[in-house]
């Protein structure tokens, strides 16, 4: 019920049920109702797929419309969910999320999404375990800052700056490649994480050490990326588990600067 007592409708997407308000031309006879296209402006909303990691801004113009049924042709038995303005679940949203028309320059535009534009999607789609799996990790350390329950050390940000200067993870999904590519791509993976293992080693803090610890248990090793089946996985887009090891020091690159400047 809305705050006029009447019924809501209900899209039912692969088990996930998206409520949405009164939409021009459901008033009496198929009339648009006073103020609703001002009123659905105003309060605009976001379609996010978990399993995915991918969000559409949901707009009513020509190309929103066809971007929001190829995102329903996508995703539609996947864990989806409508995001307000001030819906709680924005806090689960990270850098690893795809947010189709934002001003990240791998990211695609509207009008590529909704076409055939989007050179990324066969990758960008595919689920992506090692990111999310960190994801949860990066997740849980800035619930520990904000909360006063993370301690750090006075080492931290010197050790974390240091892992940094190996680490430069923003691969767009759509980059062509060739084995040379693969190669080079797979050489920066191992560097980073030799640069983790190393930390370990250096003087830092009870909390920053467990951290580097859960995060070589949770990352790929060198021995789940042999770079020959990445190379056959590969072509013209990277290899899926290439680019979601790199999603994921990417999401560690990131919880790396917060912990660098603390």
């Amino acid at each position: 019920m809305d705050d006029t007592g009447e019924e809501l409708s209900t899209y039912d997407l692969g088990g996930s049920q998206l409520h949405r308000g009164r939409q021009p031309g459901d008033g009496p006879g198929g009339s648009s109702m006073p103020g609703e296209w001002e009123k659905d402006m105003h309060y605009p909303v976001d379609i996010v797929c978990y399993r995915c990691a991918i969000m559409l801004p949901v707009l009513d113009t020509t190309v929103g419309r066809a971007a929001w049924w190829r995102f329903m042709e996508e995703h539609a038995y996947h864990p989806v969910e409508i995001l307000w303005e001030h819906s709680e679940a924005w806090e689960r949203i990270d850098i690893d999320f795809i947010q189709v028309d934002s001003d990240i320059s791998s990211d695609p535009s509207l009008t590529e999404y909704a076409g055939d534009g989007w050179a990324g999607r066969p990758l960008a789609l595919q689920a992506r375990p090692a990111a999310r799996a960190v994801a949860e990790i990066v997740t849980r350390v800035e619930e520990a800052h904000g909360d006063r329950e993370w301690q750090s050390a006075p080492g931290d940000a010197v050790v974390a700056e240091w892992i940094l200067q190996v680490m430069d993870f923003a691969p767009p999904p759509g980059a062509v490649v060739d084995a040379a590519a693969v190669r080079a791509r797979v050489a920066a993976v191992e560097a980073a994480r030799e640069r983790l293992h190393q930390a370990e080693t250096k003087p830092v803090g009870e909390h920053f050490g467990a951290l580097l610890k859960e995060l070589l248990l949770t990352l790929p090793s060198a021995v789940d990326l042999p770079v020959e089946e990445l190379i056959a996985e590969s072509g013209p887009l990277a290899s899926p588990r290439l680019w979601d090891t790199e999603r994921a020091l990417r999401l560690v690159q990131h919880l790396l600067n917060h912990i660098s400047i603390r």
